[in-house]
């Protein structure tokens, strides 16, 4: 069974006809992206997703929590699970309250006319790994509202926490530019919420965030080299 993605033969290419087409997959990439009149900007680091930004944001509570000798037993749960009713460990869950195509221009965050509605051509250029292919990056922006909720046992920790992780975020706010999280930027604290799991009840903190991202997809093709066509004439 093939892919869709492979089996691109056309059908008037099985007909006796001897005929040669040629079409660059590149060409079809390119046609359905934003040419050079759109800015090709770039993160300090390689990109991140949304994905790799919560990965960031644990690593950066690991290295917050061994940089002030937190006992195991303290340590934050990091989950995007509700807090666990077995566990007296305060919880910090993140989830994604807002998605939307990145803009650009001036404006406050979704705020800016032109939308990231098709991707952008980041690079064009000859595959310096493989000789003789082109590589074709595209990228996506998008603006994300992010909530995490401190969750402690009662009022006072949950409020402890809220501004510890907030202190944190703040701290390591060059670190996610660096590591390719374009905008990292505090969005303002939610309403105080309180939860009952299995009957032990949790106080949280919703805090959100905005968090501009990237996706980007890579595209490998063979530069065509040569096309040898042999005729042969049979006498009938």
């Amino acid at each position: 069974m093939t892919s869709v993605l492979q089996d691109l033969l056309k059908p008037e290419l099985t007909e006796t006809t001897p005929r040669i087409t040629v079409e660059r997959v590149s060409h079809l990439i390119l046609n359905r992206a934003v040419g050079d009149s759109s800015p090709r900007s770039k993160t300090l680091g390689k990109a991140k997703s949304l994905l790799e930004f919560y990965v960031l944001v644990r690593q950066a509570i690991d290295d917050y929590e061994k940089r002030a000798s937190v006992p195991p037993e303290l340590k934050i749960n990091f989950t995007e699970e509700e807090p666990d009713a077995k566990t007296e460990a305060e919880t910090i869950t993140f989830s994604l309250f807002r998605r939307e195509p990145g803009g650009f221009g001036q404006g406050a965050p979704f705020e800016a006319n032109v939308r990231n509605l098709r991707p952008i051509i980041r690079e064009d250029v000859e595959d310096p790994a493989n000789p003789g292919y082109r590589k074709i990056i595209l990228g996506y922006w998008h603006e994300n509202i992010v909530r995490f909720t401190c969750w402690a046992r009662t009022n006072k920790g949950a409020n402890a926490r809220a501004k510890w992780f907030e202190d944190l975020m703040e701290e390591y706010s060059w670190w996610f530019a660096l590591q390719g999280v374009s905008r990292v930027i505090y969005w303002g604290q939610q309403k105080d919420t309180i939860i009952n799991v299995d009957n032990n009840r949790w106080y949280g903190r919703p805090i959100d965030y905005y968090v501009k991202t990237e996706t980007l997809r890579t595209y490998s093709e063979k530069t065509l080299e040569e096309i040898l066509v042999r005729l042969a004439v049979v006498d009938t």
